[in-house]
């Protein structure tokens, strides 16, 4: 099962997250838009942790990957809320 959620931030930022889930495990994790990450990997990072997580403990690897990363036109806060939102819309 595949979950998107799509959403435009107050400085204009547009922020696109698409996970998918099989069996309660994120198997995969995608996070675009046009906002900016340093290290420019940084979401690829992100989106690694993710993967092979049970979404109960999404939240736990977004916050534990994203401690060298800093963003750019989206705040963490925001990220994090949207990865639970596309994962509660399963539960």
């Amino acid at each position: 099962m595949e979950r998107e959620l799509v959403r435009k931030f107050k400085d204009g930022k547009l922020v696109k997250v698409r996970i998918a889930i099989e069996g309660g495990m994120i198997k995969d994790a995608r996070i675009t838009g046009d906002f900016f990450a340093h290290p420019e990997e940084g979401i690829e990072i992100i989106e690694k942790e993710l993967i092979g997580k049970d979404v109960y403990n999404a939240r736990q690897a977004v916050e534990s990957a994203s401690g060298g990363v800093t963003l750019i036109g989206v705040r963490i806060e925001d990220l994090i809320a949207m990865v639970q939102e596309c994962l509660d819309r399963d539960r």
